[in-house]
């Protein structure tokens, strides 16, 4: 499947399940159907209004992209970035496309996506065995979480991942705060995931 066809059965299968496609840059309106965000508030509306299974659709570079890319899995939405370079590092975004002309890429994906959308046979997910390595203990993966709320004393922290808000045990790692990234584990905070070096910055 190319990148783009991808990109285009991602946002299809959000539109198609009800959900909603937020837009970050690429124009001074949103595609027709789709949520425009101000870049520099993004990161707030997102963690705000998104919900498990909506989609967001970057465009281009701005300071928090990789910040926002990097919190999606913990709000249970899929992204898919467009641009002509600065490709954010593989694993960021579920979908990236690196392309000559931006503009003309993001109207051909959210015109795909149109034509797919309600096509259930043509964007249901591929049936593959799974080879993925988990616990042999609890059958857990790590997953991310964005803290909600940080542990008072002895108790579990709130979290928000994919699933839904949930309380972890972030003994093992210590004291995190709110819109802290984690890494969880069969309930257990392991560790705490650093924010991306913004995109332009020099540190």
């Amino acid at each position: 499947m190319s990148e783009l066809h991808a990109a285009s059965v991602t946002l299809a299968r959000t539109l198609t399940a009800g959900g909603t496609v937020f837009q970050i840059g690429g124009a001074d309106r949103a595609v027709d159907g789709y949520v425009l965000l101000d870049v520099d508030s993004a990161e707030a509306a997102l963690r705000e209004r998104s919900r498990t299974g909506d989609s967001v659709l970057v465009v281009g570079e701005f300071v928090d992209r990789d910040r926002i890319l990097r919190r999606c899995p913990a709000w249970g939405i899929a992204s898919v970035w467009v641009g002509t370079d600065g490709r954010p590092e593989p694993g960021l975004a579920s979908v990236t496309l690196l392309v000559p002309d931006a503009l003309a890429a993001l109207a051909a994906v959210t015109s795909e996506a149109t034509t797919l959308t309600g096509d259930v046979a043509a964007i249901a997910p591929a049936i593959v065995d799974c080879t993925d390595e988990v616990c042999i203990t609890c059958s857990d993966e790590g997953r991310l979480g964005e803290v909600i709320a940080p542990a008072v004393d002895f108790a579990p922290a709130l979290v928000r991942t994919a699933d839904g808000e949930e309380e972890v045990d972030v003994t093992i790692i210590g004291a995190v705060g709110p819109q802290d990234l984690i890494l969880i584990h069969a309930g257990s905070a392991i560790a705490v995931i650093p924010d991306p070096i913004p995109t332009g910055s020099t540190r």
